[in-house]
C-alpha cells in the first residue's frame, strides 16, 4: 500500500516498479505476463518493461543501443565522479563513497554481462508469433528476462 511506503512519491513509485510490479503482474496474469521484464540480475543493474504486443524483431537492438549502452555510460560517469571525490573525502563521507562505488561497480559488471547476452539475441533479429503464446515465446528470451 502506498500510504505505508516511505520517501517522495517519485521514490515510492520507482521502488514499486523496481521491486514489486512484475511480481504483481505475473500473479494477475497467472504467470503469462503481457509485460516482459528484461532484467540484468540481482544487483538491479538494468531493468526494462516491454509490452509483448509491441514486440518487433529489432526491439533488442534498440534496447541494447538506446538503453543498455546509455545506462552503462551513466555507471561509468558516476564511478568517475566518485573516484574524483574519494581523493579528498575523509571519515564517514569516504565510507559512504566507497560503499556507493562498490555498488555501482557491481551493477556495471552485471549490466556488461547482460549486454553481451542481449547483443547475441539482437544479432539474431528474432521474430515471434503471438499465437504461440507467452510461455513458448518467453522461453526464447529466458537469458535476459526476469524469472517467472
Amino acid at each position: 500500500m502506498l500510504s505505508a511506503a516511505k520517501g517522495t512519491p517519485r521514490e515510492v513509485i520507482r521502488n514499486y516498479f523496481l521491486n514489486d510490479f512484475y511480481k504483481d503482474h505475473c500473479k494477475i496474469y497467472q504467470k503469462r505476463p503481457i509485460y516482459w521484464l528484461f532484467d540484468s540480475g540481482k544487483k538491479n543493474g538494468f531493468k526494462s518493461l516491454i509490452y509483448l504486443h509491441r514486440y518487433q524483431s529489432d526491439l533488442l537492438a534498440k534496447l541494447r543501443t538506446d538503453y543498455v549502452h546509455e545506462q552503462q555510460e551513466r555507471y561509468r560517469t558516476q564511478l568517475s565522479h566518485i573516484a574524483a571525490a574519494l581523493s579528498t573525502a575523509t571519515g564517514s563521507e569516504r565510507a559512504r563513497l566507497l560503499k556507493q562505488q562498490n555498488k555501482l561497480s557491481e551493477q556495471l559488471k552485471e549490466i556488461t554481462a547482460f549486454e553481451e547476452k542481449v547483443h547475441h539475441l539482437a544479432d539474431q533479429n528474432i521474430e515471434i508469433d503471438l499465437d504461440d503464446g507467452v510461455k513458448k515465446n518467453y522461453k526464447i528470451f529466458a537469458d535476459v528476462l526476469a524469472k517467472i
